[in-house]
């Protein structure tokens, strides 16, 4: 397998004492872009598993997915993956073309690790008992979306920097 590191050419200069902050700064843009692109896949997968349980899982003589309230559930689902795809989308994008792209960065990070959390709660209520179980896998994916919101700055600090971003 080959991978084409010219991709990563940061043109991050290191003129000086204190200059690596900003090589450090540009590697965290990549991080919170890259690593999280891959929590989109995860998102997919939940919503496809619980999109088939409740197809298949029936109460009151019909399919739960019939239910308002897990219908609503599973949108909301779609409706936070395909958002975390496009502001992920669009952050690789200015990664690869502007020369800054640490707020575009931050609310990927921010926005798909929550959407995460919020998407595997989703899943494991959708999946009742079940979901709370180690097999069908949702509850695994939800101990692991609360990390997402930790790591490569937690969501607290991913406000705190767009917020300066923002001028406050």
């Amino acid at each position: 397998m080959h991978f084409d590191l010219s991709i990563l050419d940061l043109h991050v200069p290191l003129k000086g004492v204190g200059a690596g902050s900003n090589l450090f700064n540009v590697a965290m843009d990549w991080e919170r872009v890259c690593l999280f692109a891959s929590h989109i896949g995860t998102m997919e997968r939940l919503l496809e598993q619980s999109i088939s349980f409740a197809r298949t899982r029936t109460q009151f003589g019909q399919a739960i997915g019939k239910f308002q309230a897990v219908a609503h559930r599973i949108a909301d689902m779609k409706v936070q993956l395909e958002a975390a795809r496009l502001l992920t989308y669009r952050s690789a994008w200015r990664l690869g073309h502007a020369r800054n792209a640490s707020l575009d960065a931050c609310i990927t990070k921010l926005f798909v690790s929550e959407a995460l959390v919020n998407s595997a709660l989703a899943a494991v209520q959708i999946h009742g008992g079940s979901g709370y179980m180690t097999e069908p896998g949702v509850e695994r994916a939800l101990r692991d979306a609360v990390g997402s919101t930790i790591y490569s700055g937690t969501s607290e600090r991913q406000r705190n920097i767009i917020a300066r971003w923002l001028g406050l």
